[in-house]
Parts: C-alpha cells; structure tokens; sequence
C-alpha cells in the first residue's frame, strides 16, 4: 500500500507539474474548449494558445487521438496529458479528463480534430469525435 502511494505521486506529481507548465500563460482568444464547443469556429492570432479538456477513461482503452488532418503548420500540439476526476481520485480505473495544450504558430485556417477511439483499432470507426474549426490571423 505504501509503495502504491509513493508511486503514485512519483507519477502524478511531475505530470501534473507538467501539465501546469504547458498551460499556464494561455492567452488571447482561446481559454478552454470542452465538449460543449464541438463544432464551433474560434478565431486566434499567432502565438494565442487554446486548451481542450475532454472526458475520457484510458483504463477502457480508448484515448483521444489527435487527427492526421489537423493543420500542424498552422496550430501546434504543445502538450497533451490526462487528470482523474477530482471525486473519483481514490478509484482504480476511474475516469477523467485528457487536455491537449494547442499554440498558433502561423496565419490560416484548418480544423483540430480529436477521435476517441482504440488507437490498435486501425480500421474501427470512432465512439466519438471533437471538431473545432480554426482561423489564426483572419478575425
């Protein structure tokens, strides 16, 4: 039991001192997406950065993916991590959240686009999708 916890935080200590790091000094237009945004238009400049929190449980398998058609020349992944829900923190297996820390490095337009899915299921379609259309510079 003890070394459980002591290996707990070896773990989730650093993340989280990661996932702080990668998110703090968010500025401009982006803030936080969750689902509730799924299929909006957001508009940033360069440099703007935008977070997106989505539910997930990686313990089932499945995780979000960050889409192959996401414009990587236009937004940038910075960082990516998950957190356990804060209520069910002592459960093994239990849910949360994974965040994905995106930057604005150049003018355009292009879609992020996150599957949840089992990334060994190649040819399985999605349990879901997140979509948010992008423009940096043209607001």
């Amino acid at each position: 039991m003890i070394k459980h916890k002591i290996l707990k935080k070896v773990i989730f200590v650093p993340l989280f001192l990661l996932l702080v790091l990668a998110f703090t000094g968010c500025s401009g237009a982006g803030g936080t997406l969750t689902e509730k945004n799924n299929g909006e238009s957001l508009n940033l400049e360069v440099n703007d950065r935008v977070n997106i929190e989505l539910k997930s449980n990686p313990t089932t398998g499945y995780e979000w993916v960050l889409s192959e058609e996401t414009g990587g020349s236009i937004i940038s992944l910075t960082g990516s991590g998950f957190i356990q829900s804060k209520k069910d923190k002592e459960l093994i297996g239990a849910g949360g959240f994974e965040i994905f820390s995106f930057k604005a490095i150049s003018n355009g337009k292009t879609s992020i686009i996150l599957n949840y899915k089992r990334p060994w299921e190649e040819e399985a379609e999605p349990l879901e999708t997140f979509e948010i259309t992008i423009s940096v510079g043209q607001g």
